[in-house]
């Protein structure tokens, strides 16, 4: 059986980081945990767990302070974590099992699911061969694995509390600007990722900037112009210019083929702008098995239930209830307890 390090870089994680190591210690051969200048009891309660806690002095870059981490791990191969991450028991039943077979994939790279917000998720690289390859991106780092990757069955859950969504406000972004006024050379993903940050931030005319610098480089990644294509069709809606959120949205299908996140967002928008007949054919190719998903994002609440919702309500403002009532006892079957479902029921229980 392969032997496994969990790696995690921490700065006053007290109220996470037990909750986190309680799922690990299942599973790990090894902890590494490394402090970056915590000032409360974040090394206190790691020593509880791992006798390998190291100090890294900060230096804005996550890829750093994660590379010296995986410096100190000693196993076979290297697992990450935040230390608001968790994991259920079936999970990290699936890592020590999972642990027998590394070997036998013929890869260096395993790829999980990452749940960092309710119903969203997406595939990371979460193992690697130690000394296979390294972190790379000082902020929204990521690990720069050249071999084929294999996806392994469990979750990894990002659970932050709001004591940790308060403390991180912001902090990404500082440190674009910081490395903005220090001149850094900012790569293709660096310049995406200060969008989002700027996005995120609700600062949307510099957001709007950076996402037209992203989309003049060369060297751009499908899945990244498609997040890229919705961000700034959001934008273009949150600030009262919804004929071109759709026509971003309806340019983003034809470049970028029938990605079924941006089909979903040209139908809703369609839908929020009244259009009804124009949304429902949106819906339709989605429910109709035309969509494709995306390789690495997704939406655990199925885009398919989500346009049926939709469909309904558009037929029932073109008219044609009978057929409104129909897709509504699709969604239904498919999640009958909904909110939504049991709102709509109050009129299509009618019909």
């Amino acid at each position: 059986m392969a032997t496994l390090s969990v790696c995690m870089i921490a700065k006053n994680e007290s109220e996470v980081l037990g909750r986190c190591l309680d799922c690990v210690k299942s599973f790990a051969d090894e902890i590494v945990v490394v402090d970056t200048g915590s000032t409360d009891n974040t090394k206190e309660i790691a020593a509880r767990y791992t006798d390998k806690v190291f100090d890294f002095e900060w230096i804005d870059d996550f890829a750093a302070a994660r590379n010296f981490s995986f410096s100190k791990a000693t196993k076979d191969y290297v697992m990450w974590l935040d230390c608001d991450d968790v994991i259920d028991e079936a999970s990290q039943r699936a890592i020590q099992e999972a642990k027998s077979s590394l070997s036998n994939y013929g890869c260096d790279a395993f790829m999980s699911r990452y749940c960092y917000a309710p119903s969203r998720s997406i595939t990371v690289t979460r193992i690697v061969k130690r000394g296979s390859c390294q972190w790379e991106g000082f902020v929204h780092e990521y690990l720069a694995a050249s071999s084929k990757r294999t996806l392994l069955n469990f979750t990894i859950t990002h659970k932050k509390t709001s004591a940790s969504l308060e403390r991180d406000a912001g902090r990404n972004l500082k440190i674009f600007k910081k490395k903005l006024k220090e001149k850094v050379e900012f790569t293709t993903r660096d310049i995406l990722y200060c969008a989002k940050e700027f996005y995120w931030n609700e600062d949307y005319r510099n957001s709007l900037r950076w996402i037209d610098k992203y989309f003049k480089r060369t060297d751009t990644w499908v899945e990244d112009c498609i997040e890229a294509t919705k961000i700034k069709a959001d934008i273009l809606g949150k600030t009262g210019r919804g004929d071109e959120m759709i026509e971003v949205l309806a340019q983003g299908i034809v470049k970028y083929g029938m990605n079924k996140t941006l089909l979903y967002n040209c139908g809703f928008a369609l839908y929020t702008a009244k259009k009804y007949k124009e949304a429902s054919m949106y819906f339709l190719a989605i429910v109709n098995g035309l969509g494709v998903d995306s390789i690495y994002f997704s939406d655990t609440r199925d885009f398919t239930y989500l346009s049926l919702v939709w469909l309904s309500c558009c037929y029932w403002y073109t008219g044609d209830k009978l057929t409104g009532k129909r897709f509504h006892e699709i969604a239904k079957a498919m999640w009958p307890d909904s909110p939504t479902i049991i709102n709509n029921e109050k009129f299509f229980g009618k019909v």
